[in-house]
């Protein structure tokens, strides 16, 4: 069969016959058949041989960038967007001028924001991603318009791009693709305004939070947490009445986050803002929520700040069950979040408390940690002492939040008086 005909190529595929593939991309005569063979690497189930895998890659790289074909290069491109995303870093890296040890002769070109404007989405989505490496607020008006490129490959790198320069002047364009078609690109959309972090940013995001379609929502509520300031609160704080299920979690989530992103200096202004934030309204959702986050395999400081911010919160009506999630965190292997809960359990200040105490201590190994922390929250919880009493006492808490136990850290003052 004449090489000039690509046909042959897909029975080699067929076969899995991936080296014969590479030899017909690196040393065909012919563009239509290395254009071909990159087409069919990119769309071939990956070797379960590392080194086969690695050796398709390499080929691959190789001809993006020294092909002399542009639709060979861009086909090679793709190839590798398809096999192993994360391998295209190496082309960015080339674009956006770092050292390599293989230059290829089109980094050469004049400006990275000409590739915006090539033939092959496949340059320029390397373009977009490069200019967000690069971080020169001057390719923002050129990344805007990239941002709405007809490929969802281009558009989602050019919005991951304004997010990672941060430039304020990418909201208004950022906002509209909160309703793209493509869904990633939406995610990446919401966590660009959340990079930007500007109160217009904020703005953009409100509306999304309160869309009628979900996963809009979802993304929007998810990306409020990385804030770190008050901005948030009563969007976040809403939301946990939303009648989605996944919509009220992510609240919940997020107010975890936002609580750990804040500024150590603005660290207790936020969480009292939160606090009478939730005071003011139905915890009843976000109690079942934190106590489903604890319940999973939360990290550590989700679990602080969950354990926390349950100690806070409890009324009458839902005393019960933040009594329940407060002793299961007596467990907990942060010795941390131990304390919270510790903290927590005496400042609900109930004597019903006593007898579930008596049996935690009963039933524990001597010895344990969690023995150790039920007989000292059983000792203040049969004194009665006040919440006030209990926050402010030093001996006890050892800290009050766990922006308390960052200071202590550091050797920075707490905000606790010993009294």
């Amino acid at each position: 069969m004449p090489e000039e005909d690509p046909t042959f190529l897909y029975e080699l595929a067929r076969n899995s016959e991936e080296l014969k593939l590479i030899e017909y991309l690196t040393g065909s005569e012919k563009p239509i058949i290395r254009y071909r063979a990159a087409e069919i690497l990119g769309g071939l189930a990956s070797s379960k041989s590392d080194d086969a895998r690695e050796r398709v890659l390499r080929a691959l790289l190789r001809t993006a960038r020294h092909d002399e074909n542009d639709s060979v290069r861009a086909s090679a491109i793709d190839a590798i967007y398809l096999r192993d995303e994360d391998s295209l870093g190496q082309l960015i890296a080339d674009l956006a001028g770092e050292r390599i040890d293989d230059v290829p002769d089109w980094v050469g070109i004049d400006r990275t924001t000409d590739w915006l404007e090539a033939e092959y989405p496949e340059f320029r989505m390397l373009a977009a991603a490069a200019l967000g490496r690069i971080g020169d607020e001057r390719a923002i008006p050129d990344l805007l318009g990239a941002c709405t490129d007809s490929d969802l490959r281009v558009r989602t790198r050019a919005v991951r791009a304004c997010g990672t320069i941060a430039d304020p002047r990418a909201v208004d364009v950022l906002e509209g693709r909160l309703e793209d078609r493509s869904e990633q690109v939406r995610r990446a959309a919401a966590t660009a305004l959340a990079e930007i972090g500007t109160e217009d940013a904020l703005e953009a995001l409100a509306p999304a939070a309160r869309s009628s379609t979900e996963s809009v929502q979802v993304i929007a509520v998810g990306e409020l947490g990385r804030f770190g300031n008050l901005e948030p609160v009563p969007i976040l704080v809403d939301s946990l009445e939303d009648p989605s299920e996944l919509v009220r979690r992510t609240a919940a989530r997020s107010l975890l986050e936002l609580l750990a992103n804040a500024p150590p200096d603005r660290s207790h202004e936020l969480r009292e803002a939160v606090s009478d934030e939730l005071s003011q309204g139905d915890t009843t959702s976000l109690v079942e929520q934190l106590g489903a986050i604890l319940a999973g395999n939360a990290p550590q400081y989700v679990r602080r700040n969950g354990t926390w911010l349950l100690g806070r919160i409890a009324d009458d009506e839902h005393r019960e069950d933040v009594q329940e999630w407060l002793l299961r965190a007596l467990d907990d292997s942060d010795e941390i979040t131990a304390k919270f809960a510790m903290t927590g359990l005496v400042q609900l200040g109930d004597p019903s408390l006593e007898s579930r105490l008596r049996r935690l201590v009963r039933d524990e190994p001597d010895g344990s940690a969690t023995k150790r922390r039920a007989e000292f929250v059983l000792e203040r919880v049969k004194s009665s002492p006040s919440r006030e009493a209990v926050t402010n006492s030093v001996e006890f808490t050892y800290v009050s939040d766990p922006a308390d136990y960052t200071r202590k850290k550091r050797g920075e003052p707490s905000d606790l008086r010993d009294e």
